[in-house]
């Protein structure tokens, strides 16, 4: 292994200490707690001619980098740095692999079939401005639900927690899809760089949005919401305060990665936030996911209490 040295986790922290770019799924905390709860994951680090340090997460028979999150990929040491030799030779390295980068490390070009949209400029924003430049029927969106009168605050306590978790594993139960555990979305509340925005309608939760702050980085990373009350538009109304009260900030909006055909691709571009391609190399995700088992017909069908049973021991078919 000429080109990639491993190193253990405490050497990987002090590497870490010295990017000059980082994400929260980067950390080694968040490695060792996924490595406690899920026995068929195992982390291992990589130092790459002193230019790059590599995480990877062994799955099986897959390596990744990194998983459950739209980016992984290496950290820079070095200002300067060669990544086509590192694409290149990490593939000739590793089989069976699969990187996706941050698009503030490399993006990827038209051809990706993943993207996420960026509010950037935020600081030199005004709040008509930022509104103005939403699209039409969003705007719309957000006036309908500030005509509810609805309460954005935060998540208060674990109850609230569970209320939201309960919204989403409802919602990712209609979507067909395996959601996070219950034990996931605690790690991530728990931790400081964390924040959990809810919804309230006469003292009842009717959505939830869970954000992610890192380097100069607000990362929309999962929601969800009462499909009762899909008429109130809160997830809109949600979104709007969160990007309001960025204003005046020096931090980029990071709307999350989505399949650039989607519907939510749509909606994320709506917020009229800057498009960048997701690069990825390796691996695609495998035919045999329970998104193309016939299973997921199934799934849609099944008591939440189930999902959140068995969804432990499926979510490395969701990598």
């Amino acid at each position: 292994m000429k080109n990639f040295q491993r190193i253990n986790r405490e050497q990987y922290k002090e590497l870490l200490g010295k990017v000059f770019f980082e994400t929260f799924f980067h950390k080694a905390d968040w490695h060792e707690f996924l490595e406690k709860n899920f026995n068929w994951l195992e982390f291992k680090y990589y130092l790459y001619k002193d230019e790059f340090v590599l995480p990877i997460a062994r799955v099986g028979s897959k390596l990744i980098s990194l998983p459950f999150c739209e980016y992984g990929g290496p950290l820079p040491l070095k200002n300067e740095f060669n990544l086509d030799d590192f694409m290149k030779d990490v593939l000739i390295e590793f089989k069976n692999i699969k990187i996706k980068f941050h698009p503030k490390i490399k993006s990827g070009d038209s051809d990706s079939d993943v993207s996420t949209h960026w509010i950037e400029n935020l600081k030199n924003t005004s709040e008509q401005e930022l509104l103005s430049s939403f699209r039409k029927t969003l705007r719309h969106e957000i006036r309908n639900a500030q005509k509810h009168n609805l309460e954005i605050r935060k998540c208060a306590n674990q109850k609230e927690l569970k209320q939201f978790y309960n919204l989403y594993v409802d919602n990712l139960r209609r979507k067909k899809t395996v959601p996070y555990s219950f034990p996931m979305i605690k790690f991530l509340y728990e931790n400081p760089l964390t924040e959990i925005l809810l919804a309230v309608y006469n003292g009842r939760i009717i959505a939830g949005d869970l954000f992610l702050r890192y380097s100069n980085f607000v990362h929309y990373f999962l929601s969800a919401s009462d499909y009762k009350y899909r008429d109130f538009s809160a997830p809109h109304l949600l979104l709007w305060e969160k990007i309001r009260n960025l204003i005046n900030k020096d931090v980029i909006f990071d709307l999350g990665a989505t399949p650039k055909d989607s519907s939510l691709n749509v909606f994320k571009a709506g917020w009229a936030g800057k498009e960048y391609p997701i690069l990825q190399i390796g691996i695609k995700r495998s035919e045999e996911s329970l998104r193309s088992s016939k299973l997921r017909n199934i799934w849609g069908l099944l008591p939440n209490f189930i999902i959140k049973i068995v969804s432990p021991f499926l979510l490395k078919y969701r990598i």
